[in-house]
């Protein structure tokens, strides 16, 4: 592909950022890559545990309210709308742990990359 319509270098003949390891600084984009998802990746964690404590406090509150106001409604309404709420706290528990699980593996993968960046230096 040429660079420029004017052009009659290919742009093969660069070095880019955007290539997939041919490059010679390719371990330190990589781990710079990584450190970018890794924090992008911990703010998600934080607000997947954010909203699961609020899901637990908004159930509690659903149940004070039919222990309250609610003596005279079938049991079936307070412990589905509580069923309701567990079920979907429960799905954004699996969604906190399958994060977690790839933040681990981001993070073992940049320990892989700082080690090749060692062996790079020397």
């Amino acid at each position: 592909m040429l660079i420029s319509k004017k052009s009659r270098r290919k742009s093969a003949m660069f070095d880019s950022q955007f290539r997939d390891g041919r490059g010679v600084d390719f371990p330190l984009r990589q781990y710079m890559r990584c450190r970018e998802e890794i924090t992008g990746g911990l703010i998600h964690v934080i607000l997947l545990a954010a909203f699961i404590l609020t899901l637990f406090y908004f159930g509690r509150t659903i149940n004070h309210l039919f222990e309250v106001h609610g003596a005279d409604k079938p049991a079936v309404f307070r412990w589905g709308s509580l069923a309701a709420i567990g079920l979907f706290a429960l799905t954004i528990l699996r969604r906190l742990v399958l994060k977690v699980a790839e933040l681990r593996r981001i993070r073992a993968e940049m320990a892989q990359l700082k080690s090749e960046l060692r062996a790079g230096r020397d």
